[in-house]
């Protein structure tokens, strides 16, 4: 093991609600940015961790009804709990189904679906999710839209 890792500037705190403090106040120095080469791979991980936490959730859900499935009530919870620890630092994770979609959004188009009775491009599942750590953009999300069919022109 390094001698760095026993040095008393990296030991552990005896108290968890110690620790606990020596993390939130790393995760609230100004310093800490994606751009800051030490910290670049905190946030890569927990970007990781979030997007893999979304999509455990999306998992849970029934796609039809949007409720929690039965077998999956016990554990949603947790991954909620989850998901509510990583807002805490700052992460905000943005599932964008259901939304209009505008090309000048920083998502990227996995596919498109030509649907009838769509009047505007609609996003109709999220493939990956957007986050954003501290309002800053960390990755764009991916997803898969609804366009307007052409009018059938047939019949001119």
């Amino acid at each position: 093991m390094p001698d760095d890792f026993n040095s008393p500037s990296q030991k552990l705190p005896d108290e968890p609600k110690a620790f606990d403090t020596q993390i939130r106040e790393i995760l609230e120095e100004r310093e800490y940015t994606r751009t800051t080469g030490r910290h670049i791979i905190p946030i890569t991980a927990l970007t990781a961790i979030a997007t893999n936490v979304w999509k455990a959730k999306s998992k849970m859900v029934d796609a039809v009804s949007g409720d929690v499935r039965e077998e999956m009530k016990r554990v949603y919870r947790h991954v909620e709990a989850a998901l509510e620890n990583l807002r805490e630092i700052g992460f905000e994770v943005k599932d964008h189904t259901g939304d209009a979609f505008d090309y000048g959004q920083s998502l990227k188009v996995i596919a498109t679906q030509p649907t009838q009775g769509v009047t505007r491009e609609t996003v109709i599942e999220t493939i990956r999710p957007t986050i954003y750590w501290q309002q800053q953009l960390v990755q764009s999300g991916e997803v898969v839209i609804a366009t307007p069919t052409a009018p059938d022109q047939s019949h001119e």
